[in-house]
């Protein structure tokens, strides 16, 4: 690993599309971090070797870009020669490149790509490393007219390479900047600036997560003598979940002190600390108790639900809280492999004795019993029929707050119930007057008979099996025993277990 949490950088290669060459590298840090086959080498002087292959894009001809909806480059117009020497090496006696260099000579397509990838973050994998780039075309009076190049950062192919997306694109773009402005990258004097650029790249960003690097321009711009570029790595965020109206939001921090904390970073003292902390958040975080979903936390605030929501999902981007499912004791879960974490860490089995526990019984509780516990749980059996068959000692452990323990710590995973409608459905009386009134018919008077047991509109189109019993009961404004007793009565109604 790098600094901290972040990947470490392996290497960082310039690959460029040379006139007669075609795709080469010109600079990496470390200089042998790159390898080609035998004909096409490199060195970080600027100097290429040639083979007589090579003669081949010297025959290419040059691309006229006078429609630029028409940027074939290399690509839309490709010699059949260049197109073959990309699929295949050149020399077939070619030795087998080593395991821990990086094949340019297998991803060169990729890094030197058509036109529809450039200037997009381009992620690939060659051997043990996986290389993160940016390229970019840039038109003008070049040979070919066009200068392509493209700063590769290369990284072991198991790491989360996600914060370095930014810092690969605006390396990128800067260059870029650089060599329309001075032409720092296609002018030969320029390496001596680059070489040493890539080199902090490398040291500080491995080393602290951020640089701040000065180039020396001079020579090369008659307008900037030298240039600061600062670069910093931040923690990658994915993007906040989507929160259902049956979630049941869990704390994860103290919010009171969070409150405090938040005061004290004011220099006004005598700012009451009500003015320090958002509404919403506020009257949101009064109401959650572990017990109480999205909407009913909605009623309880009187607040809009969407309000509440981008509120909820606010936290939970930033881990203050995790969101478990309603329980009821007819809910059913299944243990899982996680749960030998419980006899392996200490930490939790700590935070299991402090949540899951009694007022006074956490020294009468070991790990093993709630080991034990765990495991037995099984996927076919409710909480109820669980605490009766294992004799749940009720009076020292919380079985609501163990349920949820094991949620929010993957060592349980709810088994949702989905209702599915397998024959026609019965209206309800109401909805069958109101279809009446409109076909201008008068409705007879229903009875008690099961043949009247109907349904909403809105519960049928819910029981085509993709909406389990939580969502279907807080939709409905109903428990799960009284949608249980309307299924039964109108029958048809099969249910799965997922």
């Amino acid at each position: 690993m790098g600094c901290g949490t972040f990947p470490k950088i392996e290497a960082i290669f310039l690959a460029q599309f040379h006139p007669d060459l075609g795709p080469i590298v010109r600079l990496s840090v470390p200089e042998d971090a790159v390898e080609l086959d035998e004909n096409r080498g490199y060195n970080n002087n600027g100097g290429t070797s040639r083979g007589d292959d090579d003669s081949r894009y010297a025959e290419s001809s040059v691309v006229s870009f006078g429609n630029s909806s028409h940027l074939g480059l290399f690509h839309g117009e490709q010699p059949t020669e260049v197109v073959e020497l990309i699929k295949r090496p050149t020399n077939p006696k070619a030795v087998t490149l080593r395991s821990d260099k990086i094949d340019f000579n297998a991803i060169q397509a990729l890094v030197i790509p058509k036109l529809t990838l450039f200037e997009k973050l381009i992620t690939v994998n060659t051997g043990r490393f996986k290389v993160m780039c940016y390229p970019v075309a840039i038109l003008g009076n070049y040979a070919r007219n066009a200068f392509i190049f493209n700063m590769c950062f290369a990284f072991d192919i198991n790491a989360d390479t996600k914060c370095f997306g930014p810092v690969v694109k605006r390396v990128g773009c800067l260059l870029k900047e650089l060599e329309i402005s001075s032409g720092l990258l296609s002018d030969e004097d320029g390496e001596r600036p680059l070489i040493s650029m890539m080199r902090q790249l490398v040291t500080k960003l491995n080393d602290h997560g951020e640089c701040q690097i000065e180039l020396d321009l001079k020579g090369l711009s008659q307008s900037l003598a030298s240039m600061g570029i600062s670069i910093k790595l931040f923690p990658y965020y994915g993007s906040p979940r989507d929160i259902a109206p049956y979630h049941v939001p869990v704390r994860t921090i103290d919010f009171e002190m969070a409150k405090l904390k938040s005061v004290q970073t004011v220099s006004q003292a005598d700012i009451p600390d009500d003015i320090m902390w958002d509404l919403v958040l506020d009257r949101v975080m009064k109401h959650m108790d572990s017990v109480n979903h999205v909407r009913r936390i909605a009623l309880l605030t009187k607040i809009r639900e969407e309000t509440v929501v981008l509120a909820l999902r606010h936290l939970d981007y930033y881990g203050c809280i995790v969101l478990a499912d309603i329980f009821q004791f007819g809910n059913i879960y299944e243990a899982q492999y996680q749960v030998m974490d419980l006899y392996r860490q200490a930490w939790l089995q700590r935070e299991c004795y402090n949540y899951v526990t009694r007022d006074g019984a956490a020294s009468d509780v070991q790990a093993e019993e709630l080991l034990r516990l765990y495991s037995t749980i099984q996927k076919r059996k409710t909480v109820a029929e669980w605490v009766l068959e294992n004799e749940v000692d009720v009076e020292r452990i919380d079985v609501r707050r163990f349920i949820v323990f094991g949620v929010i710590h993957q060592l349980l995973r709810r088994v949702h119930c989905y209702p599915v409608l397998c024959g026609p459905a019965k209206v309800c009386d109401e909805e069958r007057s109101v279809v009446a009134e409109d076909n201008g018919e008068t409705a007879s008077p229903g009875d008690d008979s099961p043949g009247n047991c109907g349904l909403g509109k809105r519960l049928v189109e819910m029981l085509d099996g993709t909406h389990h019993m939580d969502e279907i009961c807080v939709v409905e404004e109903k428990d799960a025993a009284t949608l249980r007793q309307e299924f039964d009565s109108h029958g048809n109604i099969e249910y799965m277990y997922l």
